[in-house]
């Protein structure tokens, strides 16, 4: 079973979250009365994989709750896909209708102002989505993917169900609440507020959209873009350059809401990629939970890169494996921890070799293998005579050998 968050781990990183150097904010001002006052920052819930789907570090990971903007990650992925099928091209303009332009502006929902007759690509509204989360963005281009936002929420859910995605249920293709949206949200989903998830669901979706459409990072890891005179600038802060810059981060989403700060974070390092989602950091509104949603997560993130590690674990040749020779087809990668001196291997009945040892992974992903072959003299009669000659001398006498 792996490991859970336990008190004194939470306590280390509310440590790390106390010490961090924080900024002069102006835009909100905190409850706190006394500036000795204890603020604890809690996540709801979060999970790490590695990009092979194994499960490094979990707590409450099945618990049911809202992703917010994390949502945007799935309407990505379907522009993606309708991209890749070449249904729409990234360079294609979608002119700003009179509509459009009210739907930028609506309050309390995060947007890029548009501009009524104004043109913007398919490109730039996923740079939108990525750095600004902007709700506008986002029903533009599931309207224009698939010709309403009902239809299109209704291939997300499909998509999610796809994926292995068991406790997820989109209401709309910008995690926002239906209220918030108006008139604008989906039709058919108008007497549901909220999407909800979980983060391992939502680990299933980063792993899944990094391996379909790894060109998603070349959107996620800009900090920042100019539209039409417009200054758009990222708000994951975990990127590099950034306040709370964790190395190796490149992608994907924030997202908050009246339930908390949430954050999808990838990261690589000497070949290791990292999917983390860490859900609801309270308490909100407040700007130092919003930090500590970096914080907290970079922390995890730099205690799972120290533990583990992915590399070449058996070479292609020939093998000893219980018992038996084999040759393996090929070099065989995986993540295990770096302290792991001895690994044990298995053949499976597909002719498959794997690292065994202890480890859980997400829906739809297994242990790294490769093929791997008896070798022909290898059979009984040989394994008989490797059997006998193994016993000890008084034993082997008796066949007058």
């Amino acid at each position: 079973m792996f490991k859970k968050l336990s008190v004194v781990m939470l306590s280390w990183l509310l440590t790390l979250t106390a010490i961090a150097p924080t900024a002069t904010i102006t835009a909100e001002t905190e409850k706190s009365a006394s500036p000795k006052q204890s603020v604890k920052y809690k996540p709801e819930s979060f999970s790490v994989i590695a990009q092979t789907g194994q499960i490094l570090y979990q707590d409450k990971a099945e618990k049911v709750t809202d992703p917010a903007s994390l949502t945007k990650m799935m309407t990505m992925y379907l522009t993606l896909d309708a991209i890749e099928n070449g249904e729409i091209k990234g360079t294609d303009k979608i002119k700003i209708t009179s509509d459009y332009e009210k739907m930028s502006v609506l309050p309390d929902l995060a947007s890029v102002p548009l501009e009524r007759g104004k043109s913007y690509s398919i490109n730039q509204f996923l740079r939108q989505i990525t750095l600004e989360s902007s709700n506008a963005a986002t029903l533009i281009l599931g309207e224009k993917v698939s010709g309403s936002t009902s239809k299109f929420t209704d291939e997300m859910n499909h998509k999610a169900k796809k994926l292995g995605m068991d406790h997820t249920h989109f209401v709309n293709p910008t995690g926002a609440d239906n209220h918030l949206l108006q008139h604008y949200a989906p039709k058919q989903y108008q007497k549901e507020r909220k999407t909800q998830t979980t983060a391992n669901d939502m680990t299933i979706l980063m792993q899944s959209i990094l391996k379909d459409h790894p060109k998603i990072l070349k959107y996620s890891s800009k900090t920042t873009d100019k539209q039409f005179g417009t200054e758009l600038k990222t708000k994951n802060i975990s990127l590099k350059g950034q306040r709370f810059e964790l190395k190796g981060a490149d992608g994907l989403k924030t997202g908050t809401s009246d339930e908390g700060y949430s954050l999808a974070l990838t990261s690589k390092r000497n070949g290791l990629r990292l999917n983390e989602a860490i859900l609801n950091v309270k308490p909100f509104p407040s700007m130092k939970a919003k930090n500590a949603r970096h914080k907290i997560a970079n922390a995890i993130m730099n205690k799972q890169f120290n533990k583990y590690e992915y590399r070449k674990v058996l070479s292609e040749g020939e093998h000893e494996i219980n018992g038996k020779t084999y040759q393996v087809k090929q070099d065989l990668y995986d993540v295990v921890p770096k302290k792991m001196d001895h690994l044990k291997f298995n053949v499976n009945k597909e002719g498959k070799v794997y690292v065994a040892y202890k480890r859980q992974f997400i829906k739809g992903t297994h242990a790294p293998r490769v093929d791997a072959s008896v070798k022909k003299d290898d059979n009984k009669f040989t394994a008989f005579f490797k059997n006998l000659f193994s016993k000890d001398a008084h034993k082997m006498s008796q066949y007058n050998l």
